[in-house]
């Protein structure tokens, strides 16, 4: 039988393995310059939320200003932030903090996702959370946020 210490101890174990893949897998994507030599290339970041973006740009910027004459991270020509700004999208669900850091994010590579039908879904009170979170921002970001960048990354029409 499944105790509950063991319950957290789990929960904690998937949040920090999550948050150690993602450092590395973008962190290799902008530091080894993948971004540099591909600008074209777009990279969907899923199931992780998004309002740790600004913070993690932040980092990596500083990081680069500091450490990159004695780290192989190579010559780029732009701040980290940047590249990931431009060729990383995220999508979230139930992540309030992520719409009230967009002006810090790139508005256009945040995308909203119910996650439906997985136990981390908003469904089925999507609607009354995206109402909730919404709230304050114009109708060109609401539209961005949820529909439009998905729509223009896939090449669908909406």
């Amino acid at each position: 039988m499944t105790t509950d210490a063991h319950r957290i101890k789990l929960l904690k174990e998937l949040l920090a393995e999550r948050i150690l893949v993602l450092d590395g897998a973008f962190g290799t994507f902008v530091l080894g310059g993948v971004f540099e030599r591909h600008p074209k290339l777009k990279v969907v970041c899923v199931e992780a939320d998004a309002g740790w973006v600004p913070h993690y740009m932040y980092r990596m910027d500083h990081a680069y200003d500091r450490h990159r004459y004695w780290l192989p991270a190579g010559t780029l020509t732009k701040m980290p932030s940047e590249y990931f700004r431009e060729n990383v999208y995220t999508t979230f669900q139930d992540d309030y903090v992520a719409f009230q850091v967009r002006d810090l994010c790139n508005i256009k590579r945040l995308m909203w996702a119910s996650d439906f039908p997985h136990s981390d879904s908003t469904w089925p009170w999507s609607q009354d959370i995206i109402a909730k979170h919404t709230v304050g921002m114009t109708a060109d970001e609401k539209n961005l946020v949820l529909h439009d960048n998905v729509a223009e990354l896939y090449h669908l029409s909406i």
